[in-house]
């Protein structure tokens, strides 16, 4: 029999942090979200009576960082209905409460990247003012399947009360990438990016941005210094010709450097003339 429990402000903002992130684990949960419990044992049981009224569902699974398989939680039936009731939307797929996905450690990942933007545009006085994951984030721009940009999410940056933003598609590699898939990547960026305006405001209604994006960056973040710099090698592979096509800003970093000084000089901009100079968003 389902529970009925009266929700608190961080218990909506964990359902709705569960929307936008699919899978989150229980130390993200605890440092990060239900911070207002005097130790892990009071956010936990606040996680179980949330899981026994459906608002939730948990997972034990290998995790980075957990000595044992740990708890990885989603969102349950009813939580799907507060969140559209919430925010007036919801996109979810009904898989992702019945089985856990081979991306879910990556998904993780992301969680932690997405943290550390967030806390350092805090101190910077700049925001996070959006993070679109990959399932809103998908785009079919043409009419072949071909014709599709599928980043493993959008972050949107600018000044706290600026309407002058920079939406990264954000590409973070686990392991080393492809050399073709790289490319094809950055292909289909660079044929979205160069549609022009009317392209973009299709964008803009597919995803519903909250806050207006003028500026793009594609942003490739590998796991480490050596498969920044395979990326980097790739990229500057293609063809002198075919390369002075692309016209879009393509940008490669170091995941654990990124984690630290996200908004420090640590971008190579790939094509432009000094790729191994590491700068700025």
């Amino acid at each position: 029999m389902k529970k009925y429990i009266t929700l608190n402000e961080q218990d909506t903002d964990l359902l709705i942090k569960l929307h936008d992130f699919i899978y989150i684990d229980s130390n993200f949960i605890v440092e990060h979200i239900l911070t207002n419990y005097a130790d892990r044992k009071y956010a936990m049981n606040r996680l179980r009576l949330l899981e026994e009224s459906k608002y939730i569902k948990s997972f034990t699974v290998p995790m980075r960082g957990y000595e044992k398989p740990g708890n990885l939680y989603t969102l349950d039936a009813f939580g799907v209905e507060i969140v559209e009731e919430l925010q007036g939307f919801s996109k979810w797929q009904k898989k992702w409460t019945t089985d856990v996905p081979a991306w879910y450690q990556h998904q993780l990942m992301l969680n932690r990247l997405v943290l550390s933007y967030t806390k350092q545009a805090e101190e910077l006085g700049l925001a996070v003012k959006e993070w679109i994951p990959e399932a809103r984030g998908t785009f079919q721009y043409g009419k072949s399947k071909s014709e599709v940009i599928k980043p493993d999410g959008v972050l949107v940056v600018g000044e706290a009360d600026s309407e002058q933003n920079i939406g990264l598609f954000i590409e973070l590699e686990r392991s080393v990438a492809k050399r073709q898939n790289t490319l094809q990547k950055i292909i289909r960026y660079n044929a979205f990016l160069k549609r022009g305006k009317e392209t973009l405001e299709k964008y803009d209604i597919h995803v519903g941005f909250e806050e207006p994006v003028l500026d793009w960056r594609v942003l490739f973040i590998a796991g480490n210094e050596t498969n920044t710099k395979k990326t980097i090698r790739d990229i500057l592979s293609i063809p002198g010709q075919e390369r002075s096509h692309i016209k879009i800003p393509v940008l490669a970093a170091n995941l654990e450097e990124t984690k630290k000084d996200a908004f420090g000089d640590l971008y190579h901009y790939v094509l432009s003339e000094s790729p191994h100079v590491k700068r700025e968003l």
